[in-house]
């Protein structure tokens, strides 16, 4: 894919639906009892992963006039093709762990590559019973009796916090989950929805045994798709976006912080958003901003190399496990565009000095894809992505950002 430098952006758009809470819209419907409707879902490669794989394990996934429903309580053993979709794979194997079936989760080569460690060790603490290749898929689980524990996760991962969080379900006692660093609160904010025992203070949540039931869930669109036009606006122009979920609100507010005009029009748990060119600083992300835009950092690290001055992000550790080695593979393109960045060991340091542009790589990895596009089109002279259709499991209709 070719990507012209873009002088001049103006766009008004409504991002696509928000991926995770598609996800876990449809595994908890599975799980939940009754009927629940997921209104403007989103339709891409994970989510139909998420899709098949419920109705694969029991679930009665339907289609109807934009929506879906997922009528679930029922748990059957079968195979689920979690595809490229981690979340999907480690939200599954916490829901398997505690039920009475036993079932093999598998996914496509580049998600067979990924450690499953993280999750099936402290699964594996509640009592879960799985099988797999040194930590990899395909992860063979048979259902059994799971007790609550007290975890404190090493490295933060909302992936792993709502497997922990799902298997806490059907669970004997209390599991509690205490995050030193926050991370997305989808999965406990969700489960509380669908009548959930579960509590949230202080950092420490806590869930005991519990039914669910089916609700209705209108998703929002994604602030993580929302990031791309929202970078290319307050570099070069103008956007309008509407109904931005403002659950995770902090990339909004990181993007204020660093100077980003940017106007909200609040309606509840979305916002419609205007973002005008700007004059950017540069940042410094680190902590639990970096666990909050853990997704959006290769593009903030792209962005920083057209702000002038240095830039770092760092305990950004969890980039290298995802489905690509996002740091190595950020500098190694970034580099070949002419930028003046440093790989550390958890994130990266920019010294903000322009991009020439250039042929970047996708790895296979959307977020890749879609970062560099980004940094070829703040670029002095464009450039090429190698793979356009890897987008397709998160953001199908990115490319139109350049037409």
């Amino acid at each position: 894919m070719r990507i012209k430098p873009v002088k001049q952006f103006n766009l008004a758009l409504t991002p696509p639906p928000d991926k995770s809470i598609t996800i876990r819209a449809a595994i908890l419907g599975w799980l939940a009892c009754g009927t629940t409707e997921i209104i403007n879902p989103l339709f891409c490669g994970d989510t139909a992963a998420a899709f098949d794989a419920v109705a694969a394990l029991g679930a009665d996934v339907r289609f109807d006039k934009g929506a879906m429903t997922v009528v679930g309580g029922k748990i059957r053993g079968a195979e689920a093709d979690a595809r490229n979709s981690a979340t999907v794979m480690r939200l599954l194997a916490g829901a398997l762990s505690g039920s009475d079936a036993t079932a093999i989760i598998t996914g496509d080569a580049s998600l067979s590559r990924r450690s499953m460690k993280c999750v099936i060790d402290v699964l594996t603490d509640m009592g879960a019973k799985i099988e797999s290749k040194k930590g990899f898929a395909p992860l063979k689980i048979v259902g059994t009796t799971l007790h609550g524990i007290d975890f404190v996760p090493e490295v933060p991962s909302a992936q792993v916090k709502s497997a922990v969080l799902i298997a806490g379900l059907g669970a004997e006692g209390r599991t509690t989950v205490t995050e030193r660093i926050k991370t997305r609160s989808h999965t406990e904010d969700m489960l509380g929805e669908f009548g959930a025992d579960i509590k949230n203070e202080n950092g420490v949540i806590t869930i005991s045994k519990s039914k669910l039931t089916g609700i209705k869930v209108n998703v929002p669109g994604d602030i993580s798709s929302a990031a791309y036009p929202m970078a290319l606006a307050l570099k070069r122009g103008f956007c309008y976006l509407k109904n931005v979920g403002t659950s995770r609100r902090e990339l909004i507010d990181f993007f204020v912080g660093i100077g980003g005009d940017i106007e909200e029009e609040d309606r509840g748990d979305r916002a419609d958003l205007t973002v005008r060119r700007s004059d950017l600083k540069p940042f410094k992300i680190s902590g639990a901003m970096s666990a909050a835009l853990i997704d959006e950092l290769p593009l903030l690290a792209a962005l920083a190399c057209v702000i002038e001055g240095e830039s770092e992000i760092v305990d950004a550790e969890a980039l290298r496990n995802k489905e690509c080695d996002r740091i190595r593979c950020t500098v190694l393109n970034l580099r070949a565009m002419g930028a003046d960045i440093e790989e550390l060991k958890d994130g990266f340091r920019i010294n903000g000095k322009g991009l020439k542009g250039g042929n970047a790589r996708s790895y296979g990895d959307h977020r890749m894809a879609m970062s560099m596009a980004v940094a070829n089109a703040l670029s002095d002279g464009g450039g090429t992505v190698d793979d356009d259709r890897c987008v397709e499991i998160s953001y199908p209709s990115f490319w139109e950002l350049f037409v």
